[in-house]
């Protein structure tokens, strides 16, 4: 994991757990963080690794140590972040943003479920994260050619431990997502939360590289701020 910190003179903590391939220099992602960075927040921006070779020793334990290090703190994850995030404790307010809580349901088949039992670590089977429609309209070339196009049985076995495992959603948290994400489960999030906490935005995976995102923005700060009565 590595983290990184803006604006150190923020007056409370924001952790931000960025979503699988996703990297501090993506300047969609800095977009996010420097929003939340103007908004007042000491943000924590933690890149996770892209291969874990164990979901809880690669991705929940290493975010939890760190997150045990402040006082109080808000929570926000994207993707594979919000899977992490759905793991951790005492967070002021949770916000999720496309959390990754499932694979969609027509990737799934009796050849998905042979391989999430394989612990292989060769690296043959389609991401299916490689299409700038799929992800937003302002994805750029740079997140395209960071994303891996493979991944292995072990990454499959080990996201399929995360997402069966994960704790029950906060009844305080929000969800952001999109009704045409082709990455996470939508069927997922509807089932995990109450209507009430779910934000719709217009766009692709990741609302940070949606075309609309500055519409979004703003009910994403005041979720983060004060979660789903403040939106």
């Amino acid at each position: 994991m590595q983290p990184r910190v803006t604006n150190e003179g923020g007056e409370s903590d924001l952790v931000f757990v960025l979503g699988w391939g996703n990297r501090h220099e993506h300047e969609n992602v800095d977009w996010l963080v420097e929003q939340f960075a103007d908004a007042g927040y000491r943000v924590h921006a933690l890149q996770i690794p892209v291969f874990p070779d164990d979901f809880y020793a690669d991705y929940v334990e290493p975010v939890r140590s760190y997150v045990a290090s402040l006082d109080e703190y808000r929570l926000a994850g994207h993707s594979t972040g919000g899977l992490i995030a759905a793991y951790l404790d005492g967070a002021e307010t949770t916000t999720y943003l496309s959390p990754w809580w499932d694979f969609p349901p027509e990737s799934k088949g009796v050849l998905f479920s042979l391989v999430s039992t394989l612990g292989l670590d060769a690296k043959f089977i389609p991401s299916g994260v490689d299409d700038r429609r799929a992800i937003g309209e302002l994805t750029t070339d740079r997140q395209l050619a960071d994303i891996p196009d493979k991944v292995s049985p072990r990454f499959i076995r080990e996201a399929s431990r995360g997402h069966d495992d994960r704790p029950t959603v906060d009844e305080d948290s929000v969800v952001f997502c999109s009704l045409r994400d082709q990455i996470v489960s939508v069927r997922t999030i509807g089932e995990a939360v109450d209507a009430r906490q779910v934000r719709l935005y217009d766009g692709g995976h990741e609302l940070f590289s949606s075309r609309r995102r500055d519409e979004y923005v703003d009910d994403v700060l005041a979720a983060v701020d004060g979660g789903p009565d403040t939106t």
